[in-house]
């Protein structure tokens, strides 16, 4: 078996044990859009996995932002490298024909 189904069926197992575990209900308040107050009661668990699962999705987007700004910038220093070798051969290329008095 792949080790990725092993290392995941491992950490659904232990998250399985961790909701059992947790499942006495809490009282959830939040504001509405009109600034009313709300209460709900929800399995301890769920507020954490949600929580949990709003981190990773916050650090995977804060990754992803990083690696859309890495690549533009390495976009640029590719065109860059592109237009000073386009320049290294202009300027490599002699640029009057040499004068041999031989060939008269």
């Amino acid at each position: 078996m792949p080790v990725k189904f092993i290392v995941i069926l491992i950490l659904a197992t232990f998250i399985a044990i961790f909701a059992v575990k947790n499942l006495e209900p809490v009282e959830v308040s939040f504001y509405d859009v009109y600034f009313n107050s709300h209460n709900v009661q929800i399995p301890l668990f769920i507020v954490i996995m949600v929580s949990m699962g709003f981190g990773f999705f916050l650090g995977w987007f804060d990754g992803w932002i990083a690696k859309v700004k890495l690549k533009n910038h390495i976009r640029k220093q590719d065109k860059t490298i592109h237009s000073l070798n386009q320049q290294i051969d202009q300027l490599s290329k002699p640029s009057l024909p040499e004068y041999n008095p031989s060939k008269k």
